[in-house]
């Protein structure tokens, strides 16, 4: 099966070194003991400062390549085959301990219907210094000082207020800025949003892409894009690649049209 890759805004100043590169990845799922391969042949790649967006059909495995990307398939499927190579290191042979550091300090994945992954009795402020902590890299005063400039830069005009508030206080809009400024936090180089405009009316569908969009410059983050929806997505990705139901093949050098 072949990828399609559109190039859509001119790219030219990217690194040519990939910062992930995808080759012929092979994900499979346990059966009555043995191993069946899902997914194959999913080889892509991805260049330091570019949003590039893997769509295709529901069901065709986007969400699960994702996860795969940063070990975190679910119980009972494994990467069977290829190399998932991250700042032209190896990544697809990490263990457990090593992925923990790189999901903590490099990798950032947004997944599917994650408005639900906050917790609703905790307050946004406890919520984001806590995954600050992680990294032990400020003070409790310099992380509240950090936070509320990063809920400003991502659109809030009161972050005092969002960061007191409860999350079934805010909309399903304002809380997926809250999760994208929460993942931000981290300053993470290459970002990975799966679904990020699932459940969201048009209106914010539009907003939040932007939003990636400008954050994209501004932080000089590196984006991938999953999505079903191509329309809209193809209004802000510089590339666009194409996954068909079980896979698809080939590297997708930068810039290059399949």
């Amino acid at each position: 099966m072949a990828a399609n890759t559109t190039n859509i805004n001119n790219s030219a100043n990217l690194n040519d070194t990939p910062l992930l590169c995808v080759q012929n990845i092979e994900i499979s799922r346990q059966q009555a003991g043995k191993w069946l391969p899902i997914i194959q042949n999913v080889s892509l790649e991805l260049h330091a400062g570019e949003m590039a967006a893997l769509v295709g059909p529901s069901g065709c495995g986007k969400s699960m390549t994702a996860h795969a990307l940063v070990g975190l398939l679910e119980t009972g499927l494994r990467l069977t085959g290829g190399h998932i190579f991250y700042k032209e290191d190896d990544i697809s042979r990490y263990d457990e301990r090593r992925l923990q550091k790189l999901r903590r300090e490099e990798i950032a994945l947004l997944i599917q219907h994650s408005l639900s992954g906050l917790d609703p009795i905790r307050t946004v402020r406890r919520q984001m210094v806590e995954t600050l902590k992680l990294q032990a890299k400020r003070s409790r005063k310099e992380m509240e000082a950090y936070l509320g400039t990063m809920l400003e830069r991502i659109g809030f005009a009161d972050p005092a207020a969002i960061l007191d508030a409860y999350p079934f206080e805010l909309s399903g809009g304002m809380r997926q800025r809250v999760l994208l400024a929460m993942m931000l936090s981290t300053e993470p180089a290459l970002f990975i949003a799966d679904e990020p405009t699932t459940a969201l009316d048009a209106l914010n569908r539009d907003r939040v892409l932007a939003l990636l969009k400008q954050l994209q410059a501004d932080f000089g983050l590196t984006v991938l894009l999953i999505s079903h929806d191509e329309q809209s997505v193809r209004k802000f990705a510089d590339r666009v690649i194409t996954m068909q139901p079980g896979g698809m093949a080939s590297v997708q050098a930068k810039g290059s049209v399949l």
